[in-house]
């Protein structure tokens, strides 16, 4: 093993590490674990993780294979070029599409058929620590969706979206801020026991 790999798998470990807290809340080889069997978001992760390892280490052909098992399992497209912050919480990763220049900040909520992707050869979005995705929305082109926003399900959403903003509709329009008017409370992040 040679010394720039070490920095590298350590980082792999760290995001997996706080993937696992995100969807259990919990910390261990147990906990990893039995979260790899029972909880299919954090096993679609931890394989993805693996897979960004290899291929960000130089091993490509070794990278798209577990890639691509891991996208046949989970039907969850996560490209490898995609930067996937830490704390990603998939719920459930059946139909995620997150493009190659997507960026997802920490602490990041994607619900089912969600996708994060480009339109018309612009670049990709940007999502913000801490926001959640609600199920079928799509985002696409190049914008910003802003810390502790909510995307409402089924939106489709082509501008920016401000920080803790609450964006619904198809196209999608801005709702009152989180904690404010008739979206208070409605875009709060659900705690698990």
């Amino acid at each position: 093993m040679n010394a720039s790999s070490s920095p590298s798998r350590r980082r792999t470990r760290e995001l997996i590490a706080a993937d696992l807290a995100a969807c259990t809340g919990r910390v261990g080889w147990r906990a990893a674990l039995s979260a790899f069997v029972f909880e299919p978001g954090f096993a679609t992760l931890c394989a993805h993780r693996c897979a960004q390892h290899l291929y960000r280490g130089g091993r490509p052909r070794l990278a798209k294979l577990l890639w691509r098992w891991n996208t046949a399992r989970s039907a969850c497209h996560l490209h490898l070029e995609a930067e996937l912050g830490p704390g990603l919480l998939l719920p459930h990763p059946t139909g995620v599409v997150i493009g190659a220049g997507t960026r997802v900040g920490a602490g990041v909520t994607l619900y089912q058929g969600v996708t994060l992707g480009r339109r018309h050869g612009e670049h990709y979005p940007v999502v913000g620590d801490g926001a959640t995705v609600y199920p079928n929305a799509v985002v696409a082109g190049p914008l910003r969706i802003g810390r502790s926003a909510v995307i409402g399900a089924g939106a489709v959403v082509l501008e920016d979206v401000p920080d803790g903003a609450v964006a619904a509709g198809n196209p999608a329009r801005l709702l009152a801020p989180r904690g404010r008017g008739v979206a208070a409370g409605a875009a709060e992040r659900v705690e698990r026991p």
